[in-house]
Order: C-alpha cells, then sequence, then structure tokens
C-alpha cells in the first residue's frame, strides 16, 4: 500500500489547531472558517478541513448543520460529567501505578517533585505549573503499566485540557490560593505510589479530582450567569 503524502501534512495542522484550541488562542464558541485558517497556516484548505473533521471526532470542535465548525463549548454540568469520568479513569491508574511503577518511573517521579518544589505561585510561572501538572498526571498513566488506560486517559485530556488552561492561566479566572494548594496535592500523591501505598494513592487522587472539578465548576457556574445577564440585557 501507498502511503499518503498528505497524511503527514494532515497531522501537522492538526496538532497546530488542537494546541491553539487547549491554549484558548480560539475560544469557546468560536467560528472556526477553513479559509481563513488555511491562510494563517499557510496550508490548503483541504488539510484544514481533514483536521477539523479530526478535532470534531475527539470532541474539541462542533460541525454545527449548514452552519460550519465552532469550537466547542462544553457547560458547567458537561464539564462535572467529563470530570466524573476523569476521576474513575485516573483513580484506577493511581491504583496501579503504586502496584506497577518501575525504576524509570520512580526516577522521573523524584525529577517532577524537584520542578513541583521550585515553583511559585504567580501567574509567570502559571503555563510552567500547567505543564508540571499535565506530566505528572501522564507520567502516573504510564506508571500503571495498562497502556489501553493510558490512552483513554491521554484522550480524555484533550477535552479537559480547555478547561485546565482557562482555570490557571487566565488572570480572570480561578483562586490563585486554591490552584496553589491544588498543585501540592501531587507531592503526597506522587510518594504514596512510590511507597506502593495503593489505597492512599487512590484516594489522594479521588480528593485531587474532585477539587479541580468543584473549582472549575464554580468558574464556569458565574461565566454561565454572566452570559445570562448579557443576553438578557440585549
Amino acid at each position: 500500500m501507498v502511503a499518503d503524502k498528505s497524511e503527514p501534512l494532515i497531522d501537522s495542522v492538526y496538532a497546530r489547531l488542537r494546541d491553539l484550541i487547549l491554549s484558548n488562542v480560539f475560544r469557546a464558541g468560536q467560528k472556526l472558517v477553513d479559509r481563513d485558517l488555511a491562510e494563517q497556516l499557510g496550508v490548503s484548505r483541504t488539510p484544514v478541513r481533514e483536521a477539523l473533521g479530526r478535532l470534531t471526532m475527539v470532541g474539541l470542535v462542533e460541525a454545527r448543520n449548514r452552519r460550519g465548525y465552532y469550537v466547542a463549548q462544553y457547560t458547567a454540568d458537561q464539564m462535572s460529567d467529563l470530570y466524573e469520568f476523569r476521576k474513575i479513569l485516573e483513580v484506577n491508574a493511581a491504583t496501579l501505578a503504586a502496584q506497577n511503577a518501575q525504576a524509570e518511573h520512580l526516577i522521573e517521579f523524584d525529577r517532577i517533585l524537584i520542578e513541583t518544589e521550585k515553583l511559585t505561585d504567580n501567574p509567570a510561572t502559571r503555563a510552567k505549573t500547567v505543564e508540571i501538572d499535565l506530566q505528572i498526571h501522564d507520567l502516573i498513566a504510564r506508571a500503571s503499566g495498562n497502556r489501553a488506560l493510558h490512552q483513554a486517559i491521554k484522550n480524555l485530556m484533550d477535552k479537559v485540557m480547555c478547561f485546565i488552561w482557562v482555570a490557571w492561566t487566565d488572570p480572570g479566572a480561578g483562586d490563585p490560593a486554591v490552584i496553589s494548594a491544588a498543585h501540592r496535592e501531587h507531592t503526597p500523591l506522587l510518594l504514596s505510589i512510590k511507597e506502593k501505598d495503593a489505597a492512599g494513592a487512590a484516594k489522594l487522587m479521588g480528593e485531587h479530582i474532585d477539587g479541580a472539578r468543584e473549582e472549575l465548576n464554580s468558574v464556569l457556574k458565574a461565566r454561565e450567569s454572566l452570559q445570562s445577564v448579557v443576553l438578557a440585557a440585549r
């Protein structure tokens, strides 16, 4: 079978659009026009359309009948459902990681713990904090030893990343004290896994996800209330 030469280009366009959505350069509800995106990325419209189709399949983009593509916009209730699913997956990952983590994983845990201790809570370091947060959760999923579970968590994180980015890096969203406390929760979690305390790791992971969900729920509810006020005033 001859490889499709357009596939690497589509992959590249998909990755670039995905990053723009996850970092909230393209905001929730924003219309995505293939002609404009093609010009912005310096490619033809065909790979852009293919990439938008893929993004629709993973839930980051909505295809609205006869209206085009839009960045997916989740309600507080939809976010809560995603986080409930995330809790199920990541509690299991933490349990398995405590049982199955290998020497190379433990070395990475130590490296990340050192990086975590160096971080200070200020807007300038929020992006780095998000980066380390994602590294921690991906490492725990890998350390579980279950490839299917790791992949499921990676796929889900594509959807919840937009929430994480807004809550942790947008100066107008979230409580800095709550964000700092949430990040510090990673230390006892990683230590529980290193100590092979499966029950402790599961409990801490569950509490961590619940706390994140509550914080995001308050942010999204506030935005929904503001939107209702604005619409009512029109």
